[in-house]
């Protein structure tokens, strides 16, 4: 099978190409992260092909193009700005790096089977349980572009780009080759790492967090590349959301730190209220996020244990 994966070289992408089968023919598009050829050589994905592309440029797409060729069995689209806080501070950046992309990349493709990772951002400004099939109406830049997102490729499916699609709002993931920025790298680095007895978290920490660990939602990845299941849209989250301070303060209770002292400051661009069910991943796909918090976390620190040991 003929696969092209966009956006591999970051935190979904790295752990997808890691686990993809051998038997799939992968042409992984990177931008800026110069060393992902590098990664892909030494983990001796043979499967694999590291190919640079732009997707902001339409000439370097058709440099791609012919590289790669323009028809495709699947595509895993993972491209897009993963931080919203950038699209509040550069809203047309955002809709460049999350839209426009999506936009120039299916103009010049031909693609059967088309996975979107959209985001549970999408669901902004609602409260309590969401769904689907419920409207929505966000204005943070990051939901809106995602959104918007969205919809163009049920307009590139109706003009023959693609044949069928499903679209995962996914509500988070942590793990090796996740951004440092993340609160789970920071909080097993803080703890476990550090020994720290003290967490800063951006605003009041009662917003919601969902997120899975990164082998169950790669697992799920894989489930829907899998399924005949098409032209719908589906939650991918855990189902278990809690608060930023409940999330804090679990960290600390697992990595023994019996105090944790828990400060706030700022404001958060994306205050989260509202939680979703993993319910039809698990009727559609049969998929069901297996790792537990506590056990993704243990797992999360041996490894940056192990990479710590490493640098040293």
């Amino acid at each position: 099978m003929k696969v092209i994966i966009t956006g591999a070289s970051g935190f979904i992408g790295k752990n997808l190409v890691l686990k993809s089968p051998k038997t799939w023919e992968i042409f992984a598009l990177y931008n800026q992260t110069s060393d992902f050829p590098q990664f892909i050589k030494s983990q001796r994905l043979k499967h694999v092909i590291p190919v640079k592309c732009n997707l902001t440029s339409t000439a370097e797409i058709k440099e791609m193009v012919k590289q790669a060729g323009k028809h495709f069995d699947a595509c895993i689209y993972l491209a897009a700005n993963g931080n919203p806080a950038l699209s509040v501070e550069k809203p047309l950046l955002d809709l460049k790096l999350t839209t426009d992309t999506v936009i120039n990349f299916l103009s010049s493709v031909e693609v059967r089977r088309f996975i979107y990772f959209s985001s549970g951002a999408v669901y902004e400004g609602r409260s309590g349980f969401v769904y689907p099939e419920v409207g929505v109406n966000p204005v943070l830049p990051y939901a809106v572009s995602h959104l918007a997102s969205e919809q163009y490729i049920r307009f590139f499916m109706h003009r023959g780009n693609i044949g069928e699609y499903v679209i995962l709002r996914f509500f988070g993931a942590y793990g090796p080759y996740e951004p440092e920025r993340k609160i789970y790298t920071k909080l097993v680095r803080a703890f476990c790492l550090e020994g720290k007895n003290e967490f800063t978290v951006r605003g009041d920490g009662e917003n919601l967090i969902d997120a899975m660990y990164i082998d169950d939602a790669i697992e799920g990845i894989l489930k829907v590349m899998q399924s005949s299941e098409k032209n719908l849209t589906a939650d991918f989250c855990s189902g278990a959301p809690l608060t930023i301070n409940a999330l804090v303060k679990i960290a600390g209770a697992l990595f023994q730190k019996q105090e944790v002292r828990l400060r706030h400051e700022g404001n958060v661009p994306e205050y989260i209220r509202f939680h979703a069910s993993p319910e039809t991943m698990d009727k559609l796909f049969g998929f069901r996020p297996r790792i537990s918090l506590q056990g993704g976390l243990i797992k999360f620190a041996a490894l940056l244990k192990e990479e710590k040991g490493k640098e040293i």
